[in-house]
């Protein structure tokens, strides 16, 4: 086995969504007059993202099997959990109300754009239509998936990629009854956290990857002792920006998680460890739905004053030398053990 090229990795997984995107694929599947449809999500899947889970899940399966036979089969499993995030995404930033995703228009709000200025309410038209296109992605995503892998490798994969999509619905169903609730409840954030990214964005694309290349049980336990820790602080490290964050880097405004009222670890602690007078204000700002960026460092430095920012950082210290210590092992081949060094580096070191 030679060396592992994250990079490498990308640009396949990236050839093989712009190959989906070809008219000869898509060719019996779609009807007339559907083409704002495949652009908008093409152009939406194949600008910007970091593509972790598809690398993620690639490294899954050559810890399992480090020479593959064939890679296209691989490729396109981990091409299909990139189209799936890009359904969840589309649905998200309706729920979130975002305007922007990676610095780009969001789906909805291009949906939106089409209908400005007729007599049908363009606002209403975007939304409805991103909710169909994210159902069409979600679609897109199983045809990507199941199109080349075997029966044996599919009664693998299918029960793995069945309990992601269990584990991130959940999650989204928490983070949005639980928005606004101004809580400190700890153990909701937690759970929130688990579900929707140490499972969803690491754990889960690893053991779909490892399913699909046969992996042994000592393989399985150490990618899940490998990635629940890197999921964890990918996800503080996603708060940290979500407030900390330079737009022009993260492609979101920073007011955008505010005025969600996101139950993240950041809140539950700062109202933990707040003086009255912080609590009071910190209630007050996040969640308020006209949520200024003058309001937002008002949130910032509260944050800072009652340690909030030190506390994640040393739990995202914490996670990070947990998820190394799990690759301390003799069952990961050498290769993919320092790829997979390299993801935990970067899910921690980020600015976007």
């Amino acid at each position: 086995m030679g060396m592992v090229d994250l990079d490498e990795i990308r640009g396949e997984v990236d050839s093989a969504l712009a190959g989906f995107f070809d008219p000869a694929t898509l060719a019996g599947g779609i009807e007339p007059h559907s083409d704002d449809m495949i652009e908008v999500i093409e152009g939406f899947v194949l600008t910007g993202g970091k593509r972790i889970r598809p690398v993620l899940c690639v490294l899954g399966w050559l810890a399992a099997d480090p020479e593959p036979r064939c890679r296209a089969p691989l490729i396109d499993l981990a091409a299909g959990l990139e189209m799936f995030h890009a359904a969840i995404l589309i649905h998200d930033d309706v729920m979130d109300r975002s305007a922007t995703r990676r610095g780009r228009p969001t789906v909805h709000r291009v949906m939106a754009d089409l209908r400005a200025g007729t007599e049908q309410d363009g606002e209403w038209y975007g939304t409805c239509a991103a909710i169909v296109l994210g159902d069409l992605a979600l679609a897109w995503a199983d045809k990507l998936t199941c199109r080349r892998l075997t029966a044996d490798q599919l009664g693998r994969v299918l029960p793995q990629i069945a309990q992601m999509r269990h584990e991130v619905t959940v999650g989204q169903y928490l983070d949005l009854q639980s928005a606004g609730g101004r809580s400190a409840d700890a153990d909701l954030a937690e759970m929130i956290i688990r579900y929707k990214t140490a499972y969803y964005t690491v754990y889960r694309p690893l053991s779909i990857g490892a399913a699909a290349g046969n992996a042994s049980r000592e393989v399985t336990r150490v990618l899940h002792h490998y990635g629940m820790p890197v999921g964890k602080a990918f996800q503080l490290r996603d708060d940290l920006l979500g407030v900390f964050g330079d737009p022009l880097v993260t492609g979101k405004p920073v007011t955008d998680d505010a005025r969600e009222g996101k139950h993240t670890a950041l809140i539950t602690h700062a109202l933990t460890a707040a003086s009255p007078p912080q609590a009071m204000k910190l209630a007050q700002l996040w969640g308020k739905p006209d949520i200024t960026e003058a309001e937002v460092d008002t949130v910032r430095e509260i944050l800072t004053a009652t340690g909030t920012v030190r506390t994640v950082e040393h739990l995202i210290t914490d996670h990070h030398r947990a998820a190394l210590a799990a690759l301390d092992t003799p069952h990961l081949p050498t290769e993919v053990a320092d790829a997979l060094r390299t993801i935990a580096d970067q899910a921690v070191e980020r600015d976007r």
